[in-house]
């Protein structure tokens, strides 16, 4: 007998409180064996000017927070509200509204879907940071769901801007933010960018237990204070 791989069966959900704390209020779009979660209104019978995106956090306090691909213009406002004054898009021909939020000041890096960053990408990405650390900046940073694409660009800031090596940065990420970086690729995404920072670098890099603990434990207690 033969099984007809074309038949798609869509059903929609609402995400309860006691499914998901964090994605309560979205809904929740199950095709056959794949579910997308769709970002809306957390209150919907209340008229609110801002609620945070998908997948919010901060990594680094008042400096890189991170999140999914914020849909609305009430998402960037929250962003703003929080401080942050330049978002990072990493999905390509997918662009947020920040047309309707002129305070938030935009860049695209655009990565194809199911693809993750090149080293000549995340340098891109690390010359912003650059830029953003002289002028005041704070940065948000977004791809569709705030993982892989997102997740190779946090790992290599941390490699880059606090001498973590790969396997520590990664790792810290995966604490903070979980379900990001969890395969081989990942791993080697950031470690090509690790190779090529270190080329003829005499620096030291790797960092105690200690200062990954701090890392991890500021990024979850600013982020519980922004939601």
């Amino acid at each position: 007998m033969t099984e007809d791989y074309h038949h798609v069966v869509t059903r929609m959900e609402d995400i309860t409180e006691q499914d998901d704390r964090h994605l309560a209020g979205a809904r929740k779009e199950i095709r056959n064996d794949l579910t997308i979660i769709i970002p809306e209104n957390p209150f919907p019978d209340e008229l609110v000017d801002a609620y945070p995106p998908l997948k919010f956090s901060w990594v680094i306090p008042k400096k890189l927070a991170a999140m999914a691909f914020p849909r609305h213009k009430e998402n960037l406002q929250f962003l703003v509200n929080q401080g942050i004054t330049h978002l990072v898009t990493l999905t390509k021909d997918k662009k947020p509204p920040v047309d309707e939020v002129p305070r938030l000041r935009w860049t695209e890096i655009p990565v194809e879907e199911f693809e993750l960053p090149t080293v000549e990408q995340i340098e891109t990405f690390i010359n912003i940071c650059k830029k953003a650390d002289k002028n005041g900046e704070v940065l948000g940073i977004h791809c569709r769901q705030g993982r892989s694409r997102c997740g190779v660009m946090l790992a290599s800031y941390l490699v880059h801007f606090h001498r973590f090596d790969p396997d520590q940065a990664l790792n810290v990420i995966r604490m903070i933010r979980p379900g990001l970086c969890d395969f081989y690729d990942h791993e080697e995404a950031v470690g090509k960018y690790y190779e090529k920072l270190t080329e003829n670098n005499p620096l030291h890099f790797g960092v105690s237990g200690e200062v990954m603990e701090e890392f991890m434990e500021a990024a979850k207690e600013y982020t519980k204070k922004s939601l």
